[in-house]
């Protein structure tokens, strides 16, 4: 293939395409949605067994992340069909159990959760779900699709569909393995670097590219999977009480997504602030409203706020019981990034502790 012949005015059009890339990405997050109710929620649910809630392909303007509502029928497993492996993605994925009792198999250890818990699944690592209370198993879940679509990096494994596998069927190490694309000589090679004197400064690191995947794929393994909700507590911060539940900084390996939990009292409010990166929540209980960019939104247990990145935002309880907010972001991802950025304005209003 020749390389494109463009005409002058064509490379200044791409140009400005840069150039106007920002005010007109601001436009975008303007005009996307920003509340899912939770009667329209219900609504679909009801013939829907998996239902995507935020989406870019929906129209909103998070673009590194979806978040959606599952249902397993009673004494069934996901997908009805896994019976040994369950599946596997280049995709991080963070599970909340709204409802039901049983246990997942992720890359062959087994976790038994109830409503309330949380599951984060490591990277490319095998993985199914199995409903065995008597009543249906609905969970929440946030996973990395969307960035792994853009980047032209998503490989999704399903023991169903070995015709569309990509990697699992080259070797036994490559089905196993938590890296995509490692097999039995990849690791030879990978040992044989290892053991080796680098031949110079800029050999050394060389190597730790060389090096690279075998160190996540331990990392992956030893990443915390489970957190039960019983044992979550809330800590006082300068937006309220909130509790950061599936994080780097919690013994998770999470390069792009992260979980809290934040609880507001009673007549109380949460703090003001806005930041560079994505933002999902997910009312779990209570009822109130939240001032988003200065427009009013009000809420209840069950309804979705997707928050503009960059856009002041703050919550207000007024029912009788505590709100507690379910949050997934995209910061792990921005901090790597270098794009981190948080500003506080008001702080929260709350009781002591």
């Amino acid at each position: 293939m020749n390389m494109a012949v463009l005409k002058p005015e064509e490379h200044e059009r791409m140009v400005m395409e840069s150039v106007r890339f920002a005010k007109e990405e601001a436009k975008r997050r303007q005009q996307a949605p920003v509340q899912i109710k939770a009667e329209e929620i219900r609504a679909q649910f009801e013939t829907n067994s998996h239902l995507y809630l935020v989406d870019p392909r929906l129209g909103f303007n998070h673009r590194t992340f979806r978040f959606w509502i599952n249902r397993i029928p009673a004494g069934e497993e996901e997908g009805m069909g896994w019976k040994t492996l369950g599946h596997r993605h280049t995709v991080e994925a963070v599970l909340h159990v709204l409802q039901g009792t049983g246990h997942s198999i992720v890359d062959g250890a087994r976790y038994d959760w109830a409503p309330g818990d949380f599951i984060s699944v490591p990277m490319f690592s095998w993985h199914r779900h199995v409903n065995t209370g008597d009543e249906d198993f609905i969970y929440l879940a946030a996973t990395t699709g969307p960035l792994s679509l853009s980047l032209g990096l998503a490989v999704y494994e399903d023991e169903r569909y070995p015709d569309y596998w990509v990697f699992g069927h080259k070797s036994e190490s490559a089905m196993k393995s938590l890296i995509p694309g490692a097999d039995d000589s990849t690791r030879v090679r990978t040992a044989e670097e290892a053991s080796r004197e680098p031949l110079s400064p800029t050999d050394a690191y060389y190597r730790q590219h060389l090096l690279f995947s075998g160190g996540e794929e331990k990392r992956r393994r030893q990443s915390r999977v489970l957190v039960k909700g019983a044992q979550v507590d809330f800590e006082k911060t300068a937006m309220g009480r909130v509790r950061y539940v599936i994080d780097p900084r919690t013994g998770f390996l999470m390069r792009v997504l992260g979980t809290l939990l934040a609880e507001i009292s009673p007549g109380k409010r949460s703090g003001a602030h806005r930041h560079m990166y994505e933002e999902v929540n997910y009312v779990l209980s209570g009822r109130g409203y939240s001032l988003i960019e200065d427009r009013r939104y009000d809420w209840a247990a069950g309804d979705v706020l997707c928050i503009p990145v960059f856009g002041w935002h703050q919550h207000f309880n007024t029912g009788e019981e505590p709100a507690r907010l379910l949050v997934h972001h995209n910061r792990p991802l921005m901090e790597n990034l270098g794009f981190m950025h948080v500003e506080q304005g008001e702080e929260a209003e709350e009781e002591s502790l």
